[in-house]
């Protein structure tokens, strides 16, 4: 389905979502909201509002990773970008040099002269 179309039909369907949400209609439609997005949001971190709006403009949107500072709305990422993110990140890990000290660790490009007999952290 085109973007075009998907955002057009999805603006009648986000419309009585926002009116249950605000509370105008009736007395138990936001708690019933609000119980159904609890749910969703338990088993797969997103609100009902997202899983719309993820269908609406065929982005990742959530309220949850909204909250941990990124963006609302992401790309989809496919399997292949993703493992070609792991095998950039663990040939960056590989690259780094990481050992215990008093209360931390702390990690650096090049092995630690000075790092006396403290083992690798890996």
């Amino acid at each position: 389905m085109s973007r075009k179309l998907r955002t057009a039909i999805a603006a009648p369907l986000l419309a009585p979502l926002l009116a249950l949400s605000l509370g105008a209609c009736e007395v138990g439609a936001p708690a019933l909201l609000a119980g159904a997005s609890l749910v969703s949001i338990a088993h797969t971190d997103k609100t009902v509002t997202d899983h719309v709006t993820t269908w609406a403009f065929d982005k990742n949107c959530s309220t949850v990773s909204f909250a941990n500072g990124e963006d609302y709305c992401q790309d989809f990422v496919t399997e292949e970008e993703l493992r070609a993110a792991e095998a950039e990140e663990a040939a960056r890990r590989a690259q780094t040099y990481c050992y215990r000290t008093l209360g931390t660790v702390n990690c650096f490009r090049q092995p630690d002269a000075l790092a006396s007999t403290g083992q690798r952290v890996r």
